[in-house]
């Protein structure tokens, strides 16, 4: 016995045993990494052998080779433990094909089929809470042997049954047959709680072949059949968990099973898989501090939401080095401007974050702006702008916009329209358009776009929050970085100056965005029945409306007709006012209802609110789409640092919302980008949609991350859609 072991076995050698061994311990101890690892030798046929040995704070890691000389499958099993070990497999590019991470001295176990001939490794360690323990692994190969041995015959009694089929896989088919997650993370073996797995295989080598079943078996019990097909070959079948509901939290076989034409049964292919707890914490608006604890179990889902969110791995002792990746990505190696989004998770209809822990434990997250570790520190996910006061701007914060921002700060092909007093217009071009980049602004007559209106900047405003200039080291953040926005003055200065009419407004941005392919958001300051009629019938506006859905999408104002309000509405309280009505009748107009912050406090350097309420001002109702922050941080045409209020201010931080899910897929029409929008809202107020607040507040990291699932892998991603949405 070696100091400080637990138990020392004596070896019995690695050369080849061709037959089944009862027993072999382990000299040289195996060691702590493939290079290092202890060679167990070529395996051919049906093998098995075990050993035992221990790993403990002196001995983190056990590392066994083995070759496997044909394809087929191989099967580890970790028993005898006295405290918690953790098992993994990983092929001769170190990429992890396996793992079991049962909790305290349960078994573990790993079963692959499909595995191709060549060099894989093991690797047994204790986890991060256990100080050490013996252990026995067991192995077991099934490998492929001469062509005429793979079909059993029919009178077979191991395989050919007529009232099931038997359990026993030392005789399964030696052929093609796997079973991975659909999701897309780094554990293909182990799958979240009502997620979806894709199925293959290859049994055309099998005559007579009628159909071929899954089933799902724990302890040797059939639980569900997850799906039959009558074809000979299956390339990548998508199978949705959550229709299965006895398939909870656990480690199961899954087998195909063949039935010939003649009514025959054959074991053909099994192999393991882990279905992991779907756990779920849930964040608010305001900045959180979420907890992470052991007790959540393999897997757990932690959705932040709004606001500056901190997952904290701490709470369960975790240090950066328990971390093995983050999207696939070592944590040194993220970087929230480049490719952090590009290996995420799909699953529950949209883009999860995961974190892979080196004892196989998993953590699907979004909406977290920081992780804290055991030590204090902290790695930051979000997008930070050097923005002089982007610290201040709360409407970012609340919606999540620094998080939105990791997947697009806009794009080109995307064009931002405001509907506003326009800007600041001289005799030689634009004048005081602070802090907003003069490159990015187009309109159709400048003249016409010139805010004359009392010298106020509403226009100005409205665009340094959904376009404003942004990591330029000055001024405000705005929510799109990239995109062009096309300036419209629908006001004139007090009814004498010049303007264009509210429809030729939009009929001209549309004609420009269908002449270089574009998509189109526009912010509409607003408010009033006057502008239904303001250059056309409302039936022609309408007509305009519905008829460029496919490219067009609207963010009205829904009106500042209550107390303290400039719009004088006796009906503000059921209802919002002048365009913002539409949204009723068209699935492109979304009307937006005013949130402030009745207190704040300051996470990392950022506000956040503490409290929020719909203004007293905004008009609300059955036909209030959603609510967004008003009381925004501007620049205002005088270089000064001013709060942007009333419903104005929400529309803008809308439209520019709604044109980073855009940005991130073109393919959607204005109707699937406002159905997004509503999905992934923030519900606020009573449970569900409500006069008060409409769907709730917009949340733009929930809302790019279901635009990037669907543009990704739509068929897995829509296997959820609307309140089944994980967000």
């Amino acid at each position: 016995m070696r100091p400080g072991e637990l138990q020392d076995p004596l070896h019995s050698g690695n050369t080849l045993i061709s037959s089944s061994s009862a027993l072999s311990t382990v000299i040289p101890d195996p060691g702590s990494g493939p290079g290092q690892a202890f060679n167990i030798g070529t395996l051919k046929g049906n093998h098995s052998q075990t050993f035992t040995d221990v790993v403990s704070s002196t001995d983190l890691n056990d590392y066994y080779r083995l070759d496997l000389s044909s394809p087929g499958s191989l099967s580890l099993e970790l028993t005898g433990l006295s405290a918690d070990a953790n098992l993994q497999l990983f092929n001769s590019n170190n990429t992890l094909i396996g793992s079991s991470a049962q909790l305290g001295n349960l078994t573990e176990a790993i079963n692959l089929s499909g595995l191709t001939a060549g060099t894989y490794y093991i690797d047994v360690h204790p986890s991060p809470s256990s100080a050490g323990t013996n252990y026995t692994l067991n192995l077991s190969t099934s490998l492929e042997s001469e062509p005429s041995e793979l079909l059993p015959s029919a009178t077979s009694s191991m395989n050919a049954v007529t009232s099931g089929v038997s359990t026993d896989t030392s005789s399964a088919l030696a052929t093609n047959f796997s079973v991975i997650d659909a999701s897309g993370d780094s554990t293909a073996y182990s799958v979240f709680q009502g997620g979806a797995i894709r199925v293959s295989y290859d049994f055309q080598n099998v005559a007579s072949l009628s159909s071929v079943r899954l089933e799902a078996l724990s302890s040797s019990s059939v639980v569900s059949t997850l799906g039959t097909w009558s074809g000979a070959s299956l390339s990548s079948a998508l199978v949705n968990l959550a229709s299965f509901s006895t398939l909870t939290a656990g480690n199961y076989q899954l087998r195909a099973v063949i039935q010939t034409t003649g009514g025959q049964e054959f074991l053909a292919a099994t192999q393991s898989m882990s279905i992991v707890s779907n756990t779920r914490i849930n964040g608010t608006f305001a900045a959180d501090t979420l907890n992470y604890s052991a007790g959540l179990g393999n897997g757990a889902i932690i959705l932040g939401r709004g606001g500056t969110d901190t997952l904290n791995l701490g709470a369960a002792g975790l240090s950066a080095a328990n971390i093995t990746s983050i999207n696939g990505l070592s944590l040194s190696a993220f970087n929230p401007l480049s490719g952090s989004t590009a290996n995420q998770a799909i699953y529950g209809g949209t883009a999860f974050d995961y974190l892979t822990l080196s004892d196989g434990r998993e953590i699907y997250f979004q909406g977290i702006e920081f992780l804290q570790f055991a030590n204090g520190s902290t790695l930051e996910l979000q997008v930070h702008p050097n923005d002089t006061y982007f610290g201040s701007q709360w409407n970012l914060a609340v919606s999540d916009v620094p998080s939105a921002w990791r997947y697009s700060q806009g794009a080109s092909n995307v064009l931002l329209v405001s509907l506003d007093t326009g800007l600041a217009v001289g005799a030689n071009g634009l004048v005081n358009t602070v802090d907003i980049a003069t490159n990015r602004l187009t309109s159709y007559y400048w003249p016409w776009a010139n805010d004359d209106f009392n010298d106020y900047g509403h226009g100005h405003a409205a665009i340094s929050i959904m376009g404003g200039t942004a990591n330029n080291a000055s001024g405000t953040a705005g929510i799109n970085w990239n995109s062009p926005v096309y300036v419209n003055d629908v006001y004139g200065g007090n009814g004498v100056g010049w303007r264009l009419t509210l429809q030729s407004a939009i009929a001209n941005a549309i004609n420009y965005a269908r002449t270089y392919n574009m998509k189109v958001v526009f912010q509409g300051g607003i408010q009033g029945d006057g502008w239904l009629n303001d250059g056309g019938t409302q039936a022609q506006l309408e007509q305009l409306i519905q008829a460029n859905s496919d490219i067009a999408t609207f963010a009205i104002a829904a009106g500042n007709g209550g107390p303290g309000g400039n719009l004088s509405d006796p009906n503000y309280l059921t209802s919002v006012s002048g365009v913002a009505k539409l949204e009723t009748a068209y699935s492109n107009v979304m009307s937006v209802g005013a949130l402030q912050y009745q207190g704040t406090n300051a996470v990392n350097g950022i506000t956040n609110a503490t409290a929020v309420d719909l203004a007293a001002y905004s008009n609300r109702g059955s036909n209030l789409t959603l609510v967004a922050a008003t009381d925004s941080p501007v620049m205002d045409q005088f270089g000064n640092f001013v709060y942007f209020n009333e419903t104005s201010a929400a529309n803008p931080n809308l439209a520019g919302i709604a044109s980073l899910v855009w940005s991130v897929n073109s393919t959607l029409t204005g109707g699937q980008v406002r159905q997004i929008l509503t999905d992934t809202a923030m519900d606020l107020g009573t449970l569900g949609r409500d006069n008060t607040f409409g769907y709730g507040l917009v949340n733009a990291d929930a809302a790019v991350r279901r635009a990037a699932a669907l543009q990704r892998n739509a068929e897995v991603a829509n296997l959820y859609a609307g309140t089944s949405l994980y967000v």
